[in-house]
């Protein structure tokens, strides 16, 4: 799925929709100190998350008025987390879109209702169930491989652990593009230290990841070689 990344660090978003992946959303949003404002129909449920969010509002946002009465253009991005509710969820995206919110993400049921609200000109669909599921394969057939994501036709980028025989070898030695014809773009000390232009005499040490660019099955096929 052509999934847009953001150009920057989101530092407010609105959640729409308090559901399962809503809740688990503003979360993990208010957790990396991002302002969070989060809202549904049920005030029970906006209760339930206002130890986790900055702000809260009960009210339908399917209707266009009360998106502009919560000033959904002043976020960064837009969550749209409805559940059940196809249509909600379609019309909501819809006038997000026209209204000029800067960057959308919508939560879909399936395929086809990712497919509209792409068209609709969402920036990121995901499809919890689905992403889980090849999660949950790559985890099984690639256990070596962390945090694949595509961002663009045939190009992914996917951390990885370093494997043993690496550790203590410099990239010129260890000629990782050539022989696996990937690109490593970034590599992460054990410390967390990031050195974002690794060059050829970079060595690698224990517990170090890396950050490696490069087509999907390119990636696959690394990982499945590293022990």
């Amino acid at each position: 799925m052509d999934n847009k990344l953001p150009k920057s660090n989101m530092k407010q978003v609105a959640v729409l929709g308090l559901g399962r992946f809503g809740t688990e959303v503003t979360k993990a949003l208010y957790g990396y100190g991002c302002e969070v404002l989060a809202v549904d129909e049920s005030e029970e449920k906006t209760y339930e998350v206002a130890d986790f969010a900055t702000h809260t509002v009960t009210t339908n946002v399917a209707e266009e008025s009360n998106l502009k009465s919560i000033g959904i253009t002043d976020f960064d991005a837009v969550i749209i987390a409805i559940g059940d509710n196809i249509q909600a969820s379609i019309i909501t995206a819809l006038t997000c879109k026209e209204m000029g919110v800067n960057y959308i993400v919508a939560k879909a049921q399936n395929e086809k209702h990712a497919k509209v609200l792409k068209k609709i000109g969402v920036d990121y669909v995901v499809i919890p169930e689905a992403d889980t599921a090849l999660k949950t394969a790559r985890l099984l057939t690639h256990p070596k491989i962390n945090d694949l994501i595509e961002i663009a036709a045939g190009y992914s980028l996917a951390q990885i652990d370093v494997p043993k025989e690496w550790i203590g070898k410099p990239l010129t030695e260890l000629d990782i593009r050539n022989r696996y014809a990937v690109n490593v773009l970034v590599v992460i000390g054990k410390s967390g230290e990031v050195n974002a232009n690794p060059y050829g005499a970079t060595v690698l040490g224990e517990g170090c990841k890396l950050i490696v660019g490069g087509n999907m099955d390119d990636i696959g096929a690394l990982g499945s070689r590293l022990s």
